[in-house]
């Protein structure tokens, strides 16, 4: 099975991340291909930055989509995601969208802390609103940095913000809503014993299955 992830940010430092993070899942069944979108803004971080990614997002899929199984938007904001399933033969999973969906499996409310800061708390309430998980969601922290700074926050600072969100929120579960934190759920699910889902590994077995249920092979 041949995946395409695609960072819908033209950040060198974010795409390296999501490599780092998918080639861990790769096997003898699975392979995945990561790209940028080159002409995109370095960061998603406001909804003009949304929109001209979600655009150029649907321009690549629909040039390439032959070639793979299915896809991976590794972006929080999840540009582009339904217009991709409305306009694409391969089934497309977005980053945020497939991290709520494991994080409802873990408990009933979960916490997301991001990148950004303050100014950044209206929009990922409108992806809250547009997924309908106003009651799942616990609270909505930040790391006050940029996207591109998030790469370079030091672990046992989001480890104090994760338990602000499990002991004052009272969240089961924390999201780590931005790609920058790209493969490091595991680790800090181990350290602080709460189940943090960073969206990398989640979005590619969505993807997975909604390849395999189409054909038939659940």
């Amino acid at each position: 099975m041949k995946i395409l992830c695609i960072n819908p940010n033209s950040s060198d430092r974010i795409t390296e991340r999501i490599y780092q993070a998918v080639k861990d899942l790769e096997n003898e069944k699975l392979n995945v291909d990561v790209i940028k979108i080159e002409d995109a803004p370095p960061a998603i971080v406001n909804i003009g930055d949304e929109l001209i990614a979600g655009t150029k997002v649907m321009e690549t899929l629909k040039s390439c989509e032959k070639k793979y199984d299915a896809a991976v938007i590794a972006c929080f904001a999840d540009p582009g995601l339904y217009a991709a399933r409305g306009g694409c033969s391969i089934p497309v999973a977005g980053l945020y969208e497939s991290s709520a969906a494991f994080a409802r499996m873990t408990g009933f409310r979960y916490s997301i802390i991001a990148s950004g800061n303050e100014s950044d708390i209206s929009p990922w309430i409108r992806s809250v609103r547009a997924l309908g998980d106003e009651n799942h969601v616990a609270s909505i922290r930040y790391m006050d940095s940029s996207v591109e700074e998030a790469a370079n926050v030091d672990e046992r600072e989001i480890i104090k913000q994760i338990e602000v969100c499990r002991k004052k929120d009272g969240a089961d579960s924390v999201i780590l809503g931005c790609a920058a934190f790209a493969g490091i759920g595991k680790r800090l699910s181990k350290l602080t014993g709460i189940h943090v889902i960073d969206g990398i590994e989640e979005s590619v077995r969505l993807a997975e299955m909604q390849y395999m249920y189409r054909k038939g092979r659940l």
